[in-house]
C-alpha cells in the first residue's frame, strides 16, 4: 500500500511539474489567456506590480508613496494602497531595472514565496501523496496564475497566512510530554511572529485574528509584541515628515477618522476617477482606504466578491450589515475559543477559526479579485495533510477543488462582459465554494465550543441538581 502511494505521488509530482511549466510559460506566450479576462481582453500584465516601484520612486523624490499616477514607471498601474513600509522594503531592489525585467524578477520571487508556503505545509505530513497534492494545489491553482499575471504582492499574504496556520497546527499537535516541547513552541511562536508582521506590513488580513491571538495563553505575548512593533512603525510613517512628506495635520486625520462617510465619499480612487487628492497622499490613507473601499460595489467582470455576486443575482443592493456578520461571528467565537479549558481542543478550535479569519474578506469585502482566492490555498493545504478526512473535510476539499480550477469565464468569453448574466456565471465557482467553506469552518468552531462549554454547563447543572 505504501509503495502504491509513492507511485501515485510520483505521478502527481510529474503532473505538477509539467503544469507549472505551462503556467509560467503562459505568462510569456499566453497559453492560458482564454481562461482569464485580464489576459484575453484587458491586457494588464504587471498592473499591480508597477505601483510598488512607483511608490518607492515617489518617496525617493521627496513625495508621497501614494501619489502613484504622477510617477512614470511601467505602462500602467493601479493605485498603491499597501502599508508604506512595503514601498521601502521592495523598491530599492527593483527600481533601477527595466520595468518588465523587474516584473519578471518579482514574478520569480512570488513563485518562490508560494513554494516556501507549500513546503511549510508539506512538512506537517510524512505521507508522500498528501505532500504531492499540497504542491499541486498551492502552486498550480488557477488563482495563482492570476496573481502572477497582474504582479500582485498577494504571495506575501499567502506566506503570512501559511506561517500562522502552520504555527497553530504545530502547537495543536503538542501534548506537553514531548522532550523538545519548549523548542517546538519557540519555533512555532517565531513563525507566528513572522506571519503577523509579514501580513501587517503588506495586507493586514490578520487584524481580524488578533483578538483571538491576544487572549490565548499560548500566543498572547507574541501577538501583542507583533502588534506593538506594527503600531510603532506605523506611527513613525505617519508622524515623521521624512517618511510622510505630503502629510495632513492631526486635526484633519481625526476629523476623517470620526466621519467615516466623508472617508467613503472622498477617498475612493474609483469614484475619484483615479485622481489622488491631497488628503489621499498622507500615509494614513493606507488605513482610510480600507474603509473607503470596503463597501464599494464595482460591477465589473473582474470582481469576485460575495456582495457583488448577490447584488447581481438578486438585482438589488443587499444591505451592508449582512457583510458585517462574518467579522462579528469571528470576534464572538474568538472569546469563546480563547477561554476553552482544555489546551489541545482550544488550539484546534483556534486553528479552524484562524482559517476562517484568513478568508473572511472573501465573504465580507466588496472589492475581491480572482487572485485573492489564493488566500484559500493554505487552508486547503492544511486540510490535505490532515489524517483520516471526515465527511466535512472531504466536502471542503471538494469545494476547494472548484476554486483551484479555472473560473467559468472560458464558457462565456465570447459574450458581452458587461452583462450581469455573464458575470454571474463567472463568479459562480469562486464565490459560492469559498463562502461555503467559510461557513463550514465557523460551524466547526461553534461545534467545538459547544462540546466543551456545553459539557461544562450541563455537568455543573447535573452536579447542582444532585446536590439538591
Amino acid at each position: 500500500m505504501r509503495g502504491s502511494r509513492k507511485t501515485v505521488a510520483a505521478l502527481v509530482w510529474s503532473a505538477t511539474a509539467v503544469w507549472i511549466v505551462v503556467l509560467l510559460t503562459s505568462l510569456r506566450y499566453g497559453l492560458l489567456d482564454r481562461f482569464f479576462f485580464d489576459s484575453s481582453h484587458a491586457h494588464v500584465q504587471g498592473i499591480d506590480f508597477f505601483p510598488v516601484v512607483r511608490a518607492f520612486l515617489s518617496v525617493l523624490h521627496g513625495h508621497s508613496a501614494y501619489d502613484t499616477f504622477s510617477v512614470n514607471y511601467g505602462p500602467y498601474a493601479t493605485w498603491f494602497l499597501y502599508h508604506p513600509l512595503l514601498a521601502l522594503a521592495l523598491g530599492p531592489w527593483l527600481f533601477w531595472m527595466h520595468p518588465w525585467t523587474a516584473y519578471a524578477i518579482w514574478t520569480a520571487i512570488s513563485f518562490i514565496l508560494m513554494a516556501i508556503s507549500a513546503g511549510l505545509v508539506m512538512r506537517l505530513s510524512s505521507d508522500p501523496l498528501r505532500r504531492a497534492l499540497v504542491a499541486l494545489v498551492m502552486l498550480g491553482a488557477f488563482p495563482v496564475y492570476s496573481m502572477l499575471y497582474v504582479g500582485n504582492v498577494q504571495a506575501l499574504t499567502v506566506l503570512a497566512v501559511t506561517l500562522l496556520l502552520v504555527a497553530l497546527a504545530r502547537m495543536a499537535g503538542l501534548t506537553g510530554a514531548e522532550p523538545d516541547y519548549e523548542a517546538i513552541m519557540r519555533r512555532s511562536r517565531g513563525m507566528l511572529m513572522a506571519g503577523l508582521l509579514l501580513s501587517l506590513f503588506s495586507k493586514p488580513v490578520v487584524l481580524l485574528m488578533l483578538p483571538l491571538l491576544w487572549m490565548m495563553p499560548e500566543t498572547r505575548r507574541t501577538a501583542w509584541k507583533a502588534f506593538a512593533i506594527y503600531a510603532l512603525v506605523s506611527l513613525a510613517f505617519v508622524a515623521v515628515p521624512l517618511l510622510n512628506p505630503d502629510s495632513m495635520d492631526w486635526s484633519e486625520r481625526i476629523s476623517l477618522a470620526t466621519h467615516p462617510a466623508m472617508v467613503q465619499q472622498t477617498m475612493n480612487v474609483y469614484t475619484n476617477g483615479f485622481t489622488v487628492t491631497p488628503p489621499m497622499k498622507d500615509n494614513a490613507v493606507h488605513w482610510f482606504a480600507m474603509q473607503a473601499l470596503a463597501d464599494y460595489r464595482l460591477m465589473h467582470i473582474d470582481v469576485y466578491s460575495l456582495p457583488v455576486f448577490l447584488d447581481s443575482w438578486l438585482h438589488m443592493h443587499t444591505p451592508e450589515a449582512l457583510y458585517r456578520l462574518p467579522a462579528i461571528l469571528i470576534l464572538e467565537f474568538s472569546v469563546m475559543v480563547a477561554f476553552l479549558r482544555d489546551r489541545r481542543p482550544r488550539i484546534e478550535a483556534a486553528l479552524y477559526l484562524t482559517m476562517a479569519g484568513s478568508m473572511a474578506y472573501l465573504v465580507m469585502y466588496s472589492l475581491v479579485w480572482e487572485y485573492h482566492y489564493t488566500a484559500l490555498l493554505p487552508v486547503l493545504g492544511l486540510l490535505l495533510v490532515g489524517k483520516n478526512w471526515n465527511a466535512v473535510e472531504k466536502t471542503m476539499l471538494a469545494l476547494g477543488a472548484l476554486v483551484c480550477g479555472p473560473s467559468l469565464y472560458f464558457l462565456v468569453s465570447r459574450q458581452n462582459p458587461a452583462l450581469l448574466s455573464v458575470q454571474n456565471v463567472i463568479r459562480l465557482d469562486r464565490v459560492v465554494p469559498a463562502t461555503a467553506i467559510f461557513c463550514i469552518l465557523v460551524g466547526m468552531v461553534a461545534a467545538a465550543g459547544w462540546r466543551q462549554w456545553g459539557a461544562l454547563i450541563l455537568g455543573r447543572g447535573i452536579e447542582h441538581t444532585s446536590s439538591e
